[in-house]
C-alpha cells in the first residue's frame, strides 16, 4: 500500500501502473493483483484507510473536567492536521484528481465516508447532557462545525498547501467562538 501511495503521489493516478507499484513494493505483479484486481481498487483502499484514520483521530471523548473550548480545539486540530502531513496532502490531491475522471470511485468513497461515525456528534450529545452546550440537532451542529474548518483547513490546502500556523491558530479560535456563540449554554 505504501509503495502504491508513493507512486500515485509522485506520478499521478493515470500514469501509475500496476507494474510500477509492484516494482516499488519489491513484489511480483501477480502478488499485487492477488490483493487488488485494479489500480482503481488500490487507490480506493488507500483513500478509505486515510478516511478511517481521519475518523479515528476525531474520536475524542467528552471530558467534563476540561473546558469546552479546549475540547473543541482538539476536534479542530484533528481536521487541521490532515493537511499538515505532505504525504496525506499528496494522497488527497491524487485521489480527488482520480475521482474527477472516475465518478463511481468518488461515489463509493462518499458512501464509505457517510458510513463512518462522527465522534463529534457523540461528544456534542454528552456536552449537552452535561448542561454545558445547548445542541438540539447534534448532526447539524457537527456538520456546521466541520464546514467551518473544512472551508479553511481542508479544501484550500489541497490546492495551495497548508495554512500558516499563526493564521491557523487565530482562525481556529475564531471558529470555535462562532460555534459557541450559537451553542454554548450560559
Amino acid at each position: 500500500m505504501d509503495a502504491a501511495i508513493d507512486a500515485f503521489i509522485e506520478f499521478g493516478f493515470e500514469k501509475t501502473s500496476m507494474d510500477l507499484i509492484a516494482e516499488r513494493a519489491n513484489a511480483s505483479k501477480r502478488t499485487v493483483y492477488n490483493h487488488f484486481s485494479s489500480k482503481e481498487l488500490l487507490i480506493e483502499e488507500a483513500f478509505n484507510r486515510f478516511l478511517k484514520n481521519a475518523f479515528v483521530s476525531k474520536n475524542i471523548e467528552y471530558d467534563p473536567q476540561k473546558s469546552i473550548e479546549d475540547q473543541l480545539g482538539e476536534f479542530a486540530d484533528s481536521k487541521m492536521k490532515l493537511t499538515e502531513d505532505p504525504k496525506q496532502l499528496g494522497l488527497m490531491r491524487v485521489t480527488l484528481s482520480a475521482f474527477m475522471t472516475h465518478p463511481l470511485m468518488a461515489e463509493r468513497a462518499v458512501l464509505f465516508s457517510d458510513s463512518q461515525e462522527d465522534g463529534l456528534v457523540k461528544w456534542l450529545k454528552k456536552a449537552t447532557d452535561d448542561g454545558r452546550l445547548n445542541v438540539k440537532d447534534p448532526e447539524l451542529a457537527a456538520e456546521s462545525f466541520w464546514s467551518l474548518f473544512s472551508g479553511t483547513f481542508f479544501w484550500p490546502p489541497i490546492v495551495r498547501g497548508p495554512v500558516e500556523k499563526k493564521v491557523g491558530e487565530k482562525l481556529k479560535a475564531e471558529f470555535i467562538q462562532l460555534f459557541l456563540a450559537r451553542y454554548k449554554n450560559e
